[in-house]
């Protein structure tokens, strides 16, 4: 049985239906060309629009969910403008799929939430490219965000991913959201009967001596309250992002207890007594009420 069917008719014929319009080989392949076509054009407008973006002053920060909303928005249109091309309308094609999208309804929810929630997120600015971070009691840079999930990367170069519903839904600290500077407070206490003067010139000495903190907004030194068993100070300063605190409150103790060592101030501990007390009432006692010698 012989097939008589020629290179055009194999190129025009039908291959299944959509949304009663006929798809053969062709409107596969123009399909497929529009597509490319969409994607190669979306990826030159987001460098060319990165590039002014760049030459007018602004930063990775500010450019980069710029540059995420306007690449997906082109390819959401550019797959608009392929199914036209076909002869494909987008509105029975969302007709005919309505089927399956009430049976994979509840499989596709958390990815249509986590997508819904990234452009929500990338268009409010709330997480950036570059941001540091804490959630869930975890605390690193902002390494990517897309569509489906957020890229957080910790001080150890471990990276987590996190899904934008999370982030979209509960509450997190963002320590870059404005600027990148905080500040942190160093407590330590004191003996009684210091000179609290000293004290106080010292905790400032040190706080300039560091380097790590930053000269504006000035460092302050609080005499906070009388302690159970000490004096008890603070150091107010600021530092130029979250991931120096440590290191700098390192510094900082290092330094007040070699100055506190140099000017004879001593850093009390907490100090507790124990009385025993002996009660007859409590002891074994012999039949002539007398206390029984001890035996090995």
């Amino acid at each position: 049985m012989a097939f008589d069917i020629g290179l055009l008719d194999l190129w025009t014929y039908e291959l299944f239906t959509i949304a009663g319009t006929s798809i053969s080989l062709r409107d596969i392949l123009i399909f497929l060309i529009a597509l490319m076509v969409a994607v190669f054009i979306a990826r030159w407008i987001r460098n060319i629009l990165s590039a002014v973006l760049k030459r007018r002053g602004f930063g990775q920060k500010e450019i980069h969910p710029i540059l995420k909303l306007t690449y997906y928005t082109l390819i959401i249109f550019g797959v608009y403008l392929a199914f036209n091309i076909v002869g494909i309308p987008l509105t029975g094609l969302l007709a005919a799929a309505g089927i399956i999208g009430i049976v994979l309804g509840f499989g596709l929810q958390s990815i249509t939430s986590g997508m819904i929630s990234g452009i929500l997120l990338m268009g409010e600015g709330t997480v950036r490219i570059g941001d540091v971070i804490e959630f869930d009691g975890t605390l690193g840079e902002v390494y990517d965000t897309g569509m489906r999930a957020t890229t957080i990367r910790t001080r150890e170069n471990i990276f987590i991913i996190v899904p934008n519903q999370e982030l979209f839904s509960k509450s997190f600290t963002n320590y870059s959201y404005v600027e990148e500077k905080v500040r942190m407070n160093v407590e330590v206490g004191v003996a009684y009967g210091s000179d609290v003067e000293k004290v106080t010139e010292i905790l400032y000495e040190v706080a300039e001596e560091i380097e790590g903190v930053l000269d504006t907004p000035e460092p302050m030194v609080r005499f906070r309250e009388f302690g159970g068993s000490s004096l008890e100070f603070v150091v107010k300063c600021w530092v130029r992002g979250p991931f120096e605190r440590r290191t700098v409150r390192s510094q900082m103790n290092y330094m007040i207890d070699k100055r506190f060592r140099e000017e004879d101030i001593t850093i009390p501990f907490p100090q507790r007594s124990v009385w025993f007390k002996n009660d007859l009432n409590t002891m074994d006692v012999g039949g002539d009420g007398n206390i029984p010698p001890e035996t090995d």
